[in-house]
């Protein structure tokens, strides 16, 4: 990418802002024309990095900010994302005993240093990104007191509570983090055998219930050649069920050398 700043038109100027708004910033619309609202959203990604702040795209900002040009899932944060999303992941992290320093919805260094410790910790390849295998580790330590997953929601919290369900036996079906009718189903059978509301809605009562259901270990798992998913299942004392619930895909017979698979830990049959 070429060096980019107030002024300049095109093609990578509406990667940047797209960029821009998939880290959590806001550079007016993706229109492909520099602007001062584009100029403003870059200052402000070069300060969480700690990166001079010249409101230029060159190479070091453009280092930062290439992923999320390519990283179209919003759950996945590294350093540079910012809001609601990375205040929950500092919360989290602090919670777990891993402290990102202050909470203030900012992946900057200090959040990135507790991310990669936590990984470590965790038995998770150490990348300092915070990816669905990350958040399902993180899962015990996240404050779901604010939290209403309900039905035509998407994103990682409703793939956290399909995981919950599943684990408790009421299955709301492949856990793909869209909130829909299957998921629905199993959240108000859930509420129903705890007595409580059964309105379809995950609030704090349902989410207390269903925290024990994701503190069950994890660890992962790099795909050699000749492997197949029953021969995982088989070493790890597992069933391919388990293993599609972690590592949902449309062909169960598919995967990759290389590929780093989620396995339950002392949950198999």
């Amino acid at each position: 990418m070429r060096l980019l700043q107030r002024g300049d038109t095109g093609s990578d100027v509406r990667t940047a802002q797209t960029a821009l708004i998939r880290a959590g910033y806001d550079p007016g619309a993706a229109n492909g024309v520099f602007g001062a609202a584009t100029e403003r959203a870059v200052i402000q990604f070069q300060r969480v990095l700690g990166a001079r702040q010249d409101g230029i795209i060159g190479p070091v900002t453009w280092q930062f900010l290439e992923p999320f040009a390519l990283e179209s899932d919003p759950d996945v944060l590294r350093r540079g994302s910012r809001g609601a999303m990375v205040r929950r992941l500092q919360e989290a992290l602090e919670a777990s005993g891993n402290s990102p320093g202050r909470i203030d919805g900012l992946f900057g260094t200090k959040t990135q240093a507790a991310v990669r410790a936590f990984q470590q910790g965790a038995g998770l390849p150490v990348t300092g990104v915070v990816d669905r295998a990350t958040w399902l580790a993180l899962a015990p330590f996240i404050d779901y007191s604010d939290v209403y997953p309900r039905r035509g929601d998407r994103g990682i919290l409703v793939a956290l509570l399909q995981t919950a369900l599943t684990n408790a036996g009421f299955s709301p079906g492949v856990v793909d983090g869209i909130y829909g009718n299957r998921t629905f189903n199993a959240v108000t059978a859930f509420q129903r055998a705890n007595r409580i509301t059964a309105d379809g809605i995950a609030g704090p009562r349902t989410w207390a219930l269903l925290k024990p259901y994701l503190t069950g270990e994890l660890m992962t798992y790099v795909v050699r050649r000749g492997d197949t998913l029953s021969s995982i299942a088989r070493r790890f004392n597992t069933t391919v069920e388990e293993l599609l619930k972690l590592n949902p895909r449309e062909d169960p017979d598919l995967i990759f050398v290389g590929e780093t698979l989620l396995i339950p830990v002392g949950r198999g049959s």
